[in-house]
Formats: C-alpha cells, structure tokens, sequence
C-alpha cells in the first residue's frame, strides 16, 4: 500500500472534495447520465497522461507502470526516456518495426494498418524507468501520437496526477452539457417573456397621457409623461432633466398609493455606466434620461391618486411627485 505524507493527503483530500462537489451540481441539473464511463486513467492506476496535439508524457512511479499509445500506419512514434536505455526490449509481435533512437530512446512503427496490437517492454539501464507499452494501430480520421515522453516520479506524484486526471476527464462532459443547458435556458427566458409579453397585450394595451412635473434644489426636474396599462400591470414613463453642474446618479424609484408600495423593477436609459450595482443609471449634467417603473397589479390601484419619488444614494437629491399620477 502506498503510504502518502501528511501534505499529499490533503491535496488529494482537496482534489477529492472539489469533485464530490462538481458531481453533486450535476446530479442537481439532472446531468447525472453525461458522466463519462471509467477513464482510461483510472484503468491505468499508474499511469497520468497528457496530450497536446501528437504528443504525451506519462508519469512512471518507481514500480513501473502500463500505458496505451494509439498510432497511425506507417508513422514513426518516438518513445524518449530520460536517461540511457537498457540493453534487451520484448515485443510481443513482429508487426511493428522497433529501432534504438540514439542511446535513450525508441522509434517504433506499424508495418501495415492490418498490424495486429502489440505490448512492447522497455527499461532504462539504472532500471529507474520500467514501462510495458501497449500500441494499437487507429484509423487515419482517430487521433495518434508521434511523441511518448516518459518521466520518472514517486508513487505519491504518480498517485495525484492519475486523480486529477480522472477528475478533469470526469468533468469535462459536464461542463459541455452545462453550457449546452445555459444556451438553451436563455433560449426559453427569452420565450417565455416575449410570450407573456404578448398575453398582456391581449389582454390590455392602453396609454394614459400624463404632464406631471417637479424639481429639487439642485435644478434637476422630473417629468412624468405618460401611464401604459398592459394586462395586469402598469407602467410610468419619466424623464430626469439635469440642469445641475453635476451628474445625477440614480438609486431608488418608488412608487405609493398611500401606505401601499405599488413598485416593481425600474430602469433608466443612460450613456454612462457605474459599477455600484445599486446605482439604476446616472445623468450626466446638461443632459435628460428617459426612465420608466413597473406599477404590480395596478387593477389594485385604479382612480387612486399615486406619489413617485426619486433618489440618488441614501436619498440624496430626492424628488417627490404626490399630484396628478393617476390610473384610469
């Protein structure tokens, strides 16, 4: 059994739990049946490889270890050692051509695409590096290698490369299915919107000309000037007209109908954007912006006299509109 150091354990206890939660997200998105079958990592529990292009190295722990290489027909694949290789190789078939490449490496190629597989056992002289290669010739259109590294390591580096590697081969499909879901869950937002948006003009679709206007201190006016009525809800439309020297940034949009809160969501068309996610929009001084905010269940609050007010942070700069907003 192989005995890890204190830091090695928590490392893979780390690895372990970042899993454990990864796969606990999936099984929440119903994602659960995209989990990838037994790695071929973890069927090499010696073995960590990664592949870039044609290339891969492989980790080999002091005991040694059995690695798969796919190959094209009639393509060399190098296999390169560290340090100088032993003096005896075994293959197991005659159909791959298997040659020395310099003193510490191997060039092996497949004779024909009818090569059968074939396991080829190679060490190095210190006997630090013992492996036993398996290569199987794939079709031209399936990727292969040209390039085997081999990398001397303990079992404890061994052990947490193989993990990690289960660990993202695991993942990766999750994480396509993922962004699959999100691309399609915007898809039906947007659906689903624009199909209630189309209820509520059928069952109401009317404007309400309004001219309602006031001012602060600071010579920035509020002009309300119009209601819609669509379906259940309402909606105000005002402008913000700032004569002051400064911008106007605004926080708060509320609207009453008495003691009752009647406000829902509200935007503000701005050119200028703040990164304070309190901030509904800012107008610059000299300029107007064109704002509007949700009425909820405005049915509730037909013929009732409404108030709209307005701030900026922690009610800077309030204005207050208590006359003349009415539903009908």
């Amino acid at each position: 059994m192989i005995q890890l150091r204190s830091s090695t354990r928590e490392a893979v206890f780390r690895m372990i739990t970042s899993f454990t939660h990864v796969i606990h997200e999936a099984l929440v998105a119903g994602m659960l049946c995209t989990v990838a079958a037994t790695s071929s990592a973890a069927a090499h529990p010696a073995s960590a490889v990664t592949v870039q292009r044609s290339e891969a190295e492989f980790l080999v722990p002091p005991q040694g270890g059995a690695f798969e290489a796919p190959v094209h027909a009639g393509q060399v694949c190098i296999l390169s050692f560290a340090e100088r290789l032993g003096t005896q190789a075994l293959a197991s078939s005659p159909d791959f051509e298997v040659k020395a490449w310099g003193d510490d490496g191997v060039a092996i190629r497949a004779i024909g695409a009818a090569a059968k597989t074939t396991t080829l056992a190679l060490a190095t002289a210190s006997g630090a590096i013992k492996v036993n290669m398996t290569l199987t010739v794939v079709p031209p259109d399936k990727p292969a290698l040209t390039l085997v590294r081999f990398k001397a390591v303990s079992a404890e580096e061994a052990f947490e490369a193989q993990l990690a590697a289960a660990v993202a081969e695991r993942v990766a499909p999750l994480e396509a299915n993922l962004a699959k879901l999100r691309q399609n869950l915007e898809g039906h937002i947007r659906d689903r919107a624009d199909g209630l948006i189309a209820d509520r003009l059928l069952r109401r679709n009317e404007t309400i000309a309004l001219a309602v206007h006031e001012r602060n201190d600071d010579h920035v006016i509020v002009h309300v000037m119009r209601a819609v009525l669509l379906g259940d809800d309402g909606y105000l439309v005002f402008e913000i007209e700032n004569r002051s020297r400064g911008a106007y940034r605004l926080t708060s949009v509320r609207v009453q109908a008495g003691d009752r809160e009647a406000s829902g969501p509200a935007r503000l068309s701005s050119p200028i954007t703040d990164r304070d996610p309190s901030v509904i929009g800012v107008v610059p001084a000299g300029t107007t912006g064109r704002g509007i905010v949700v009425v909820r269940s405005v049915d509730q609050v037909l013929g009732k006299n409404l108030a709209l007010t307005i701030a900026g942070p922690a009610g800077a700069g309030a204005i207050r509109i208590d006359r003349g907003i009415v539903f009908r």
